[in-house]
């Protein structure tokens, strides 16, 4: 490389401004529409990932004490059953079922 620098001529840079506008130009704005909309599914993924994280149970539902509890306390089994679609809490779990008494 000696370092000489050229100027590009009218022609050439007009050219070169047809090209990019017919062929980068479009392209590029794809991409950025693309990372806006990727960028903001990943931020209301990561806000709705916090409110679930940050959501408190009224009770520690798989407590072995409150389970006990919920045997003899309808009035807790029924709250129980209602935030958790009216299953017992300990339906998925086989531990918890054991745990009950339930098998």
């Amino acid at each position: 490389y000696d370092g000489d620098i050229e100027l590009k001529t009218e022609a050439e840079i007009a050219r070169d401004l047809f090209l990019y506008r017919q062929d980068v130009k479009p392209v590029v704005e794809r991409l950025q529409k693309f990372a806006i909309g990727v960028g903001s599914l990943w931020i209301a993924s990561c806000i709705g990932l916090n409110v679930m994280f940050n959501v408190k149970p009224m009770f520690n539902e798989y407590d072995p004490e409150m389970l006990k509890t919920l045997n003899y306390d309808d009035k807790r089994a029924g709250v129980a059953a209602e935030q958790s679609n009216g299953r017992p809490t300990y339906c998925d779990s086989r531990y918890y079922r054991a745990v009950a008494n339930g098998g």
